[in-house]
C-alpha cells in the first residue's frame, strides 16, 4: 500500500510541513478498511438498505467506502513517488509502483477465484488497475494530470450515455475495467491535493480541503440531475460527489487528529496494515457465509459481523504493538 504523507507541524497555524507522518491519513484509511469489511460481511444478508450499496441509482454510506480508500491512496501517491525518485532513480521507482499495483490487482483476482471459482472484478482489481493506469499521469505536472483526468471522466460518461456502454459496465462490479477511466479521477485529484498540501500551512490545508470538498460535492449533486448517482456504473456524478465527501471527511480527520491530536487507536492500526486486515476480513466473511445462511434473521449476520470486526481489530492492535507493517 502507498506510503503515508508527510504531515505539518501543528504547533502553530503558520508553520509549513515537517517530516512527521500525517496521522490523519492512517486514521482515514483505517476507517475505509473497517467499513469495507463491515459492508462486505453484511452484503449477502437481509439487513437494512442503508447498510448496503444502493441497488441502482442512489447513494448510501456503503457507496462512499471504496472512494474513501482510493482518495487515501491518491493523497500519498505523488509524494511517495517523488521520494522514491530521489532515493532510487526513475527505473527502480517505476518498477516498484508497477510491481505494487500489479500484485494488488492479482491479489484481487486470485482471492475471488479461490472463493467463487470464477474471475470477476472487485475492489482490489479496481485499486490495482487505477494505480497502474494513473502512474504516467502522476509523473506529469498536476495541472496536466488534472486536465487529462477531467477529459477521461467526460469520455467515460459519454461512452456510457451515447455509446450504450451501460451493459458492459454493469456486467462486472464497480464498472469493470472500462470504469478505470472514471475511478482514476479520484486518485489523480487526491494526489494533486496531497502534493499541494505538502508545503502548505495547516490553515491553508483546511481551506483547500473545505473548498474542494464543497465544490465537488455540489458539482456531483448538480450533475446527478442529468446523470444519476450510480456506483454500479461509476457515473461522473457519483465520482464527483464521492470525491467531495471524501475531501470533507478527511478534513474532519485532519482537524481532529493533526490539529487537536485526538487518537482512535484501532483505526490508526487498521490504516497501517490495510491489505492484511482487508484480506483477513474477506477470509472470515467467506467462513461466515458458510456458517450463516443468507435467509437467517438479522441478529445472526450482525453477530457474525461483530465477531469478524473484533478479530480484525485484535489483529490490527497486535501488529501495531509489535510494529509489524506489511506493505506492498
Amino acid at each position: 500500500m502507498p506510503d503515508n504523507l508527510n504531515t505539518p507541524d501543528n504547533s502553530t497555524g503558520n508553520k509549513t510541513v515537517s517530516s512527521k507522518r500525517w496521522a490523519s491519513l492512517d486514521h482515514f484509511r483505517g476507517l475505509a478498511v473497517f467499513l469495507m469489511i463491515l459492508v462486505n460481511s453484511l452484503a449477502p444478508y437481509n439487513v437494512p438498505p442503508w447498510l448496503k450499496h444502493a441497488p441502482w441509482n442512489g447513494y448510501t454510506f456503503a457507496d462512499l467506502v471504496a472512494p474513501m480508500f482510493l482518495f487515501a491512496m491518491g493523497m500519498a501517491y505523488r509524494i511517495s513517488l517523488k521520494k522514491r525518485l530521489t532515493r532510487h532513480g526513475t527505473p527502480k521507482t517505476i518498477l516498484h509502483f508497477v510491481k505494487r499495483y500489479s500484485i494488488l490487482f492479482l491479489f484481487g483476482f486470485g482471492g475471488l477465484f479461490l472463493v467463487s471459482r470464477r474471475f470477476d472484478w472487485g475492489v482490489l482489481q479496481m485499486l490495482g488497475a487505477v494505480g497502474l493506469f494513473s502512474l504516467p499521469l502522476i509523473f506529469a505536472r498536476s495541472s496536466i494530470s488534472i486536465s487529462v483526468s477531467f477529459l477521461l471522466l467526460a469520455f467515460y460518461q459519454a461512452a456510457l450515455t451515447f455509446l450504450n456502454m451501460e451493459p458492459l459496465a454493469f456486467s462486472l462490479d464497480m464498472g469493470g475495467p472500462l470504469a478505470t477511466l472514471s475511478w482514476s479521477f479520484i486518485l489523480i485529484m487526491a494526489s494533486a491535493f496531497g502534493s499541494r498540501m505538502q508545503n502548505s500551512t495547516p490553515i491553508r490545508i483546511k481551506l483547500i480541503l473545505a473548498a474542494a470538498g464543497t465544490a465537488f460535492t455540489l458539482a456531483g449533486l448538480s450533475l446527478s440531475l442529468v446523470f444519476p448517482l450510480n456506483k454500479h456504473l461509476v457515473t461522473s456524478s457519483y465520482i464527483l460527489f464521492s470525491l467531495g465527501l471524501s475531501s470533507l471527511l478527511f478534513l474532519l480527520f485532519y482537524i481532529l487528529i493533526d490539529t487537536y491530536h485526538a487518537r482512535i487507536g484501532f483505526l490508526e492500526a487498521f490504516g497501517k496494515n490495510p491489505l492484511t486486515l482487508y484480506i483477513t476480513g474477506s477470509v472470515l466473511t467467506v467462513i461466515e457465509e458458510l456458517i450463516i445462511p443468507e435467509t437467517s434473521q438479522i441478529l445472526f449476520p450482525l453477530f457474525g459481523t461483530i465477531v469478524i470486526l473484533s478479530i480484525c481489530v485484535a489483529l490490527a492492535e497486535i501488529l501495531a504493538v509489535k510494529k509489524i507493517y506489511i506493505k506492498l
